[in-house]
């Protein structure tokens, strides 16, 4: 599926706090992504079955990341696709723990 931008990296950009200097380089970013810009929170979709199969289906995702998402998806109510790439975001830019500790607290949760 590719590299999916945050809302915190497009807000980054936005801002004129990102990597990118060139304004060519940020007018494309922000040209790209413009309508999920403007939809902010709505750009979020409910739980789908649909969505969820894709996810188990999804081989570039380890085992892990994907039950967790899919739990995550089930406590916001929200679809399993975005669930699993809100975890990655999460884990890549803000998650300050050791991988251990993650380990541990991925596969230490009861199931819901």
């Amino acid at each position: 599926s590719g590299y999916v931008v945050s809302s915190r990296e497009l807000w980054t950009i936005l801002l004129g706090r990102s990597a990118l200097r060139e304004l060519s380089q940020i007018e494309a970013e922000l040209n790209k992504y413009w309508q999920r810009l403007l939809e902010g929170l709505s750009y979020y979709k409910p739980p789908s079955s649909s969505s969820a199969e894709r996810v188990k289906a999804n081989k570039d995702v380890a085992s892990p990341l994907k039950e967790l998402g899919l739990r995550i998806s089930k406590f916001l109510g929200l679809d399993e696709e975005q669930s699993v790439q809100l975890l990655q975001c999460y884990l890549q830019e803000d998650y300050r723990g050791t991988r251990d500790a993650l380990k541990v607290c991925m596969r230490g949760r009861a199931r819901p």
